[in-house]
């Protein structure tokens, strides 16, 4: 049997209300600390809060829609996994020439931006069971090394409980 490489895992199922968002961030704030990684802590609160924002502008208008957060950790990196009933891939706004968004023309849109800025990997994938998709992004307190082989995808760390039907590779 070979050993889980993240020991460490919570699941929330939440809501795809706006109240889902402080709920979610609270929760990774309170994981982080009890898993000793507080170092980590603002950058996952912020990146957990712009998925899960996503997630409910995803599944908005949806009768008994729900979201669902996951968190898992190695003790070095966390795994932060967001779920939603809308297969459509997440879609990152615009850069600007300087490789920023632009401040002045979009309303939001930054979420997906700030993922890649401050995760060392992020990615998403279909699921089927139950429908929909899976935003994901690791962070980690030393950038990790690159190694020959190995796979970018979170399945490569865990699965979450999640059926993967395809995935996209717009990985950093």
């Amino acid at each position: 049997m070979t050993p889980q490489p993240w020991p460490l895992r919570s699941s929330l199922e939440l809501g795809a209300l706006p109240t889902a968002v402080p709920c979610a961030r609270l929760h990774a704030r309170h994981l982080l600390w009890e898993w000793g990684l507080n170092g980590l802590a603002a950058d996952t609160e912020l990146l957990v809060s712009e998925l899960v924002t996503n997630a409910v502008k995803a599944t908005a208008g949806q009768q008994q829609a729900a979201i669902r957060l996951q968190m898992s950790s190695d003790g070095a990196s966390v795994l932060v996994e967001v779920w939603d009933a809308d297969p459509q891939p997440p879609a990152p706004k615009d850069l600007t020439e300087d490789g920023t968004p632009d401040l002045q023309e979009e309303e939001g849109g930054r979420g997906l931006f700030l993922v890649a800025a401050l995760s060392s990997r992020w990615d998403w994938y279909r699921t089927r069971e139950p429908p929909g998709k899976v935003v994901w992004c690791v962070l980690s307190i030393e950038p990790p090394e690159p190694s020959e082989g190995a796979q970018s995808t979170p399945q490569a760390y865990c699965r979450g409980g999640y059926r993967v039907s395809s995935r996209n590779s717009r990985s950093r």
